[in-house]
C-alpha cells in the first residue's frame, strides 16, 4: 500500500507545533511577504529557520508558500527569498505566478515547485503542462470529483496533492476577482477580503427578490473527507491537504491527529476501516459550517452550502425546553461540561454566546452530563422554549490537544535503541540509533574503570540515558556490553549521552539538503536575467522588499522607449450573433467564447467557417476559444470541439488556462493568451511565449504604473470595457435555491427561464449567468469604460485593447464596439481633445448601475 503525506497547515509556530506534535508528515507556511495567506501570523526569517530545523529533526518536511501573482518589481526580491529558502533547506515552495516559475527553474533548479491551486489545474493537461514546465507536484483544484482524479493520475508522472478538509472557495481558486474589485483586497496577491462569506438576496432581471431574506448564498460548508481516505488514496492522491493557516493551532491539532489515526489504520487494516464516532465529534466540534466531501462525488447542489451563517457552527446539543426559573430543561445531544462553550440561536437577536458555569441535573449541580441526559442551564434572557443550542467549544478536548504542541515533553517522540560498550581501562562507548538508521557514537572522556560497590548495570542506564527531556527522543531500546563489573562517573555519562543526541541532530538535519548553487553563482545569473540597480546580498532586506531596487526613478523600465502606435480593437463575445455585431462595428479581432451559455446555442460550424472567412477579407479576425475551465470528465468532449474548430478553418485559439497550452501544444495549433491565465509580469510573459502562444491579455489586476514597468517579449492586450466575471463556480447558485438541485436530484434549469443577479448589502445587484456545463458566473455590478482614458492606455507596450462583452447582446455590443472604434480613430488622427469625453459619456448611459476604472488607477493589494 502507497503511503501519503499528511499535508498540514502552519500560519504561526504554535501551530508548526501542534501539525508536527499530531502526526504531520509535512507542513505549509508562509513568510511575512509573497504568500496567499497575508492575514496569518506567518513567519519572520528567523521563525522560518527555527521552523525548518524544528520540523527536520523530527522527520518533517515543510513547503513554503510563494503563491501570489508579483509584478515586476517583485520578482528580484521574490527570487532573492527562494535562494534563502533553498539555502534553509526547505522541501519545496508553492507557487502560482508563471514568471516566478520560470526564473526558478533557471536561477534555482534544484528548489522542488509545487503548482499551487490557484493555478486552477483540473485536467490532465494541466497537469502534464507543469510535469513538462519541471513542477515536482500540483495542487489540484479542489472541484474535481474522485473520477476526476483517478482519470488524471493514469495519465500524468507528477505527484498530486487535494485537499482534504477546511474552508472550501466557491470560486475557482485562482479564479475569483470579488474581493479585488469590489474592495481592492486581491485572492490572487494574498489579501481576499471574503465577500463571499457575505449574505446577498437573489433576485430576478428587473431587481425584484426572489426570496424572503438575505442569505449566505455563496458561502460554501467545510471540507470533510475523513470517512473517504481510502477512495482518495485509490484514486492516485499522494498528499492530503488540510487547509487552514488562518486557523487556531487547537485546530491544528485536532485536525491532523484525526486524518493521522484515520490513515495510519487503513494503511494498516484496509478491509477493517472505520471511522470512529469520537473522531468525527472532535473535528467536527473544533470547527465547522457543517460537512461537505465536496465536488468528491458530483455537484452536491444545495448540500455544499452553509447558508444560514459563515462561521463555526459547533455540535448540535440540543433545543432550549422548559423554562424553570432563569434555567431552561435542555436534553442533551452531545456531552456537557463546565467550561464548554455554548451559542444560543435565539429567535430575536441572532446568535447568542456563553460559557457553561454550572450545569444541574437531578435538583443537584454536576460538572459533566453525557449525551440523552435532560439538565437545566443558565441561558441568556432572550432564549425561548424552542430555540436551537450548539456546543462551540470543548473544554476537555481543548486542554487534551494544548498539551501536544505547549508540553516542553512531546508527545510523539521518536524511539531510539541506544548500545553501550565498556570494560576497565577504555572509555565507555555509546552508539545511538534512529528509526530511519542513522548511527552516531559518543565516549566518555575517561576510562572505565572497575566498580568497588555501585557497578553500572541495565537499570541504572536505562534511568540516565533515558533522561531524554525536552528532546524529540525516547529511549526504545538498550543493549549493554559491559565486560565486568565497570563504573563510569554518571556526569561523563550523562555528557555522552548529549553529545551523542546532539551529533543525530546533525546528522538528522543534514538529510535535507541545500537547494541553491554557491552565491556568487545566484547573483550572477540574477543579474544577466532582471538587470536592476540597488543589488545586495542574496537574501538582504526582504522583511521590507527593499533588497535589490526599482528601475531608476523617472525611468519606464528597459524596453520602453519606442511606443507601438494605437492598439487595435478586440471584442469577446458569446455567439456568432455578438461576433457578427462586432466585426461590423469595426472590431479588428472578435473573441468567440469556448462556452455555450444556457440561454443561447452553440456556434454552428458551418456558419462560423462562413463568418471566419468574411472577416478574413476585411482584414478582421474571428478567434474561438476553448473553455476556460474543463475537468479530466470533459477531456474528450474538449479534444472534439478543438478538432471542430480547426475543421471550421480555425487557426488560431484563445487559451485560458494551463490545459489549453498544452492541448495546443499536443495539436500543433497557435494560441492567444487570455486573462485567467493572470500574466502579471514580463516574466510570466516570456513563460507563456515559451509555451507557445503568439499574445497574451494581460491580468485585469494590474495598474497603469505595474503595465509601464511591462518589456512585453511578444504582442499584449489588456481589457478596457465591459463587465469581468468576477467568479466562476463548479456550484450553480440557481439550480440549488431554485431549481432543486441535491444529490440524487436533478436540476429543473431556472436558468434557461429567466436572467438572475445577486443583490448584495449595499444594493448593488451582480448579474449571474451559467454555461451548459452548469457553471456559474457572477459579474460585476459596474462596467469598467476606460474610453475617455485611452490617450494614456495608448502609450502602454499595448497592441490590442479588449472589450469584454461574452454576456451582452448584439445591440450592446454593436454600440460600444463604435464608440472605441471612434474614440482609436480619433486618436489616431490626433484630434482625441472633447472627443473622448462624450464618447465616455455615451458609454456611461449604456451602464445603469455604474461604471468602474478597474484597477488601473488603484491596482490590488
Amino acid at each position: 500500500m502507497v503511503k501519503v503525506e499528511l499535508m498540514a497547515p502552519a500560519g504561526s509556530p504554535e501551530a508548526l507545533k501542534a501539525a508536527v506534535g499530531n502526526g504531520a508528515d509535512a507542513v505549509y507556511l508562509g513568510g511575512k511577504q509573497f504568500n496567499a495567506r497575508e492575514g496569518a501570523e506567518n513567519f519572520s526569517q528567523e521563525e522560518i529557520l527555527a521552523a525548518i530545523d524544528y520540523a527536520h529533526e523530527r522527520g518533517t518536511r515543510v513547503y513554503v508558500t510563494v503563491n501570489i501573482l508579483l509584478a515586476d518589481r517583485e520578482l528580484a526580491p521574490a527570487l532573492d527569498y527562494l535562494y534563502f529558502l533553498g539555502k534553509a533547506r526547505v522541501d519545496g515552495i508553492i507557487v502560482q505566478d508563471l514568471g516566478l516559475a520560470a526564473l526558478a527553474r533557471r536561477l534555482l533548479p534544484e528548489l522542488p515547485l509545487i503548482g499551487s491551486t490557484q493555478m486552477t489545474v483540473t485536467s490532465a493537461a494541466g497537469a502534464k503542462f507543469l510535469q513538462e514546465q519541471g513542477f515536482q507536484r500540483v495542487v489540484l483544484g479542489r472541484e474535481l470529483s474522485l473520477a476526476d482524479i483517478r482519470a488524471i493520475s493514469r495519465q500524468v508522472e507528477i505527484e498530486l496533492e487535494a485537499f482534504v478538509h477546511g474552508a472550501l472557495c466557491f470560486s475557482y481558486s485562482g479564479q475569483c476577482l470579488l474581493s479585488s474589485m469590489v474592495g481592492g483586497r486581491s485572492g490572487n496577491r494574498g489579501r481576499c477580503a471574503q465577500p463571499c462569506r457575505l449574505a446577498y438576496t437573489l433576485v430576478d432581471e428587473r431587481g425584484r427578490p426572489l426570496e424572503l431574506k438575505p442569505e449566505h448564498l455563496l458561502s460554501t460548508r467545510d471540507l470533510y473527507t475523513l470517512d473517504r481516505v481510502p477512495q482518495l488514496i485509490a484514486a492516485g492522491v499522494k498528499a492530503f491537504k488540510i487547509e487552514g493557516r488562518m486557523r487556531r493551532p487547537e485546530y491544528v491539532a485536532v485536525v491532523t491527529r484525526a486524518y493521522r489515526k484515520i490513515i495510519d489504520r487503513y494503511l494498516a487494516d484496509p478491509e477493517g476501516f472505520q471511522v470512529l464516532p469520537e473522531e468525527e465529534r472532535a473535528v467536527a466540534q473544533i470547527f465547522n459550517r457543517d460537512f461537505t466531501p465536496g465536488y468528491l462525488e458530483g455537484d452536491p447542489g444545495a448540500e455544499l452550502m452553509s447558508y444560514g451563517r459563515p462561521s463555526n457552527r459547533g455540535l448540535y446539543l440540543g433545543r432550549a425546553g422548559r423554562r424553570q426559573g432563569e434555567r431552561f430543561l435542555v436534553h442533551l445531544e452531545a456531552p456537557l461540561r463546565q467550561g464548554d462553550g455554548l451559542e444560543v440561536w435565539v429567535s430575536r437577536g441572532g446568535h447568542q454566546g456563553l460559557v457553561v458555569h454550572h450545569i444541574w441535573q437531578g435538583g443537584r449541580e454536576v460538572t459533566f452530563a453525557p449525551a440523552g441526559t435532560t439538565v437545566a442551564l443558565e441561558l441568556p434572557p432572550s432564549t425561548r422554549p424552542g430555540d436551537r443550542i450548539f456546543k462551540t467549544s470543548d473544554v476537555e478536548l481543548l486542554k487534551e490537544v494544548r498539551r501536544t504542541y505547549t508540553s516542553p515533553r512531546e508527545e510523539r517522540r521518536l524511539p531510539l535503541a541506544m548500545k553501550v560498550e565498556a570494560r576497565p581501562g577504555e572509555p565507555l562507548k555509546l552508539e545511538v540509533i534512529d528509526p530511519q538508521g542513522h548511527r552516531v557514537q559518543a565516549r566518555t572522556s575517561v576510562a572505565a574503570a572497575v566498580a568497588e560497590r555501585h557497578p553500572l548495570d541495565e537499570a541504572v542506564l536505562a534511568e540516565q540515558l533515558g533522561r531524554l527531556g525536552n528532546t524529540p527522543y525516547r529511549l526504545a531500546e538498550l543493549i549493554t556490553s559491559l565486560a565486568g563489573p565497570v563504573m563510569v562517573p554518571l556526569s561523563e555519562l550523562n555528557r555522552a549521552r548529549r553529545e551523542a543526541i546532539e551529533k543525530l541532530r546533525q546528522v538528522r538535519l543534514a538529510i535535507f539538503p541545500q537547494r541553491v548553487p554557491p552565491a556568487a553563482e545566484f547573483e550572477e545569473g540574477l543579474e544577466q536575467l532582471l538587470p536592476r540597480q540597488g543589488r545586495g546580498r542574496p537574501g538582504a532586506g526582504l522583511e521590507t522588499g527593499k533588497g535589490r531596487g526599482p528601475w531608476n526613478e523617472g525611468t519606464a523600465g528597459p524596453g520602453r522607449q519606442d511606443l507601438r502606435g494605437v492598439p487595435r480593437l478586440a471584442v469577446a463575445v458569446g455567439d456568432l450573433e455578438g461576433a457578427r455585431a462586432a466585426l461590423a462595428a469595426g472590431a479588428g479581432r472578435v473573441y468567440l467564447a469556448g462556452e455555450t451559455w444556457q440561454d443561447r446555442e452553440p456556434p454552428d460550424p458551418a456558419a462560423l467557417e462562413e463568418l471566419m472567412a468574411a472577416a478574413g477579407e476585411k482584414g478582421a479576425a474571428v478567434i474561438p476559444a476553448l473553455p476556460r475551465i474543463w475537468h479530466e470528465t470533459e477531456a474528450a468532449a474538449v479534444a472534439r470541439q478543438l478538432e471542430r474548430l480547426a475543421a471550421a478553418g480555425a487557426s488560431l485559439f484563445l487559451i485560458a488556462g494551463l490545459g489549453g497550452l498544452q492541448i495546443l501544444k499536443e495539436y500543433g495549433l497557435a494560441g492567444w493568451g487570455d486573462y485567467p491565465l493572470n500574466a502579471f509580469n514580463t516574466w510570466s510573459l516570456k513563460a507563456l511565449a515559451g509555451a507557445g502562444l503568439t499574445g497574451v491579455t494581460l491580468s485585469p489586476e494590474m495598474n497603469l504604473e505595474q503595465l509601464r514597468e511591462l518589456d512585453p517579449p511578444l504582442p499584449v492586450e489588456a481589457i478596457v470595457h465591459g463587465a469581468l466575471p468576477l467568479m466562476v463556480s463548479a456550484h450553480c447558485v440557481l439550480g440549488a435555491r431554485l431549481g432543486g438541485k441535491r444529490p440524487g436530484r436533478a436540476c429543473t434549469a431556472p436558468c434557461r427561464r429567466g436572467r438572475y443577479g445577486l443583490k448584495d448589502r449595499l444594493g448593488l445587484v451582480f448579474p449571474v449567468t451559467t454555461d451548459r456545463q452548469c457553471r456559474f458566473y457572477l459579474y460585476n455590478a459596474r462596467e469598467m469604460s476606460l474610453i475617455d482614458h485611452l490617450e494614456e492606455i495608448a502609450a502602454l507596450s499595448l497592441d490590442w485593447i479588449r472589450i469584454e462583452a461574452r454576456e451582452k447582446p448584439p445591440g450592446y455590443i454593436r454600440r460600444v464596439t463604435g464608440l472605441y472604434r471612434e474614440a482609436l480613430a480619433a486618436l489616431e488622427n490626433g484630434d482625441a481633445g472633447e472627443i473622448l469625453a462624450a464618447l465616455a459619456g455615451e458609454a456611461e448611459a449604456l451602464a445603469p448601475a455604474g461604471i468602474t476604472r478597474g484597477h488601473y488607477f488603484r491596482g490590488v493589494v
